[in-house]
């Protein structure tokens, strides 16, 4: 059985203690296919070095690694990311992931300033999608709805942007060279019956070594 690692994010519990976490909604969806999934948890004010060596222990009893959203980014995420980039090994990144993957391979993040990218509804806005991408190849359409809920964007990356919003926000991102390293802004995994969501999730336990 294919194994999957998904990077715990820090959170805070209702009665403000610090809790490693995901949302439930990703290992719900990821319970539709037979794959293991592995928690990789980082605490993320260690030394980095030793947190780093522990983390890339997991990793490497992974398959291929997930990098769900979240709110804050650390020094060691953009290691992290170095390392799935340098070694090839299958990455999808969600919403924060995706920023992650961006800002690592030479970008920038920016704050949006308007809620038009924030909304608890199953679908909030329209992306456009490359046809000479590898996310094209997937997807299948140059035209999808997508949820949305984020407040910082991408500005700029070395990645391939391979969707953009009809307001030009950077909706994915790609690195074709790669077994499959793609980050998408919205959230698939919450999108239960979404045909899109089923097809990127496919491709990328496809792409698990």
């Amino acid at each position: 059985m294919k194994k999957i690692g998904i990077i715990l994010r820090d959170y805070k519990s209702a009665s403000n203690n610090d809790l490693l976490a995901l949302r439930s909604d990703l290992i719900e969806y990821l319970r539709n296919f037979q794959v293991q999934i592995i928690c990789i948890p980082i605490v993320f004010e260690n030394n980095l070095d030793e947190e780093l060596e522990m983390t890339i222990k997991i990793i490497n009893e992974c398959d291929g690694i997930i990098l769900p959203g979240g709110s804050i980014i650390y020094d060691i995420d953009c290691e992290i990311v170095k390392y799935l980039y340098d070694n090839n090994i299958p990455t999808l990144g969600i919403c924060l992931g995706m920023q992650l993957m961006s800002l690592t391979l030479g970008g920038d993040i920016g704050h949006i300033g308007n809620n038009n990218h924030q909304s608890k509804k199953e679908y909030v806005h329209n992306i456009k999608i490359k046809e000479n991408s590898k996310l094209f190849n997937i997807l299948a359409n140059k035209n999808i709805l997508v949820n949305s809920r984020h407040n910082d964007y991408v500005t700029t990356t070395d990645l391939s942007i391979s969707a953009i919003s009809d307001d030009l926000i950077i909706e994915a991102v790609e690195d074709t060279s790669k077994s499959f390293f793609i980050g998408v802004q919205w959230h698939p995994e919450s999108l239960k019956d979404d045909i899109y969501s089923k097809r990127l999730f496919l491709e990328f336990i496809n792409a698990l070594k």
